[in-house]
C-alpha cells in the first residue's frame, strides 16, 4: 500500500513541474510558393518568443509539414513563435558537367526557393500556437527575375 501511494505522489509532483508533463500542442499546415505547392524539403524553425525550445517542420511532396519537437516527438510548445526558413540543399540547383569539366546543356533554372528574400531566413511571421490541435498555412512569395 505504501509503495502505491509513493508512486502516486511522485507522479503528481512530476506533473506539477515543467518538463515532466507532455504539454506539446500539434501544428501542421501547407506551404505554397508563388501560389504553387512548395517542394519537398523546405525546412522551417518555430522559435518560442518566450522561454522554451524550438520545433521544426519540413515540407513533403504535397507541401505539407508537421511540427516536430525532437526527432522522435511531434509537437510544439504552446505560445507565440517566430517562424523562419532554414537553409536547405534544395535551394541551389547543381549544374551538370562532362568529364572535361564543361557545362552540359543549358544551366538549370534556379528554384524559386533560391530567390527567397533574406528576411525569410530571419523572420517570415509570428504565429500563436494554442494547446491542442493547430493548423497554420504559409503562403511564401519568391520574387521573379
Amino acid at each position: 500500500r505504501l509503495r502505491g501511494t509513493t508512486l502516486w505522489l511522485v507522479g503528481l509532483l512530476c506533473g506539477a513541474f515543467a518538463g515532466c508533463g507532455d504539454r506539446l500542442a500539434s501544428l501542421q499546415g501547407t506551404v505554397t510558393v508563388n501560389g504553387q505547392v512548395a517542394p519537398k524539403g523546405l525546412a522551417f524553425e518555430f522559435s518560442p518568443l518566450g522561454p522554451g525550445s524550438p520545433s521544426y517542420g519540413t515540407t513533403d511532396a504535397e507541401g505539407r509539414y508537421v511540427a516536430a519537437f525532437t526527432f522522435k516527438r511531434k509537437g510544439i510548445e504552446p505560445g507565440e513563435h517566430l517562424v523562419r526558413l532554414l537553409p536547405s540543399q534544395i535551394e541551389m540547383p547543381m549544374p551538370e558537367f562532362d568529364d572535361r569539366g564543361r557545362l552540359v546543356g543549358k544551366p538549370k533554372e534556379a528554384s524559386p526557393i533560391a530567390k527567397f528574400p533574406r528576411e525569410y531566413y530571419e523572420q517570415i511571421t509570428t504565429i500563436v500556437v494554442s494547446e491542442g490541435y493547430n493548423t497554420h498555412d504559409f503562403e511564401l512569395v519568391a520574387p521573379s527575375e
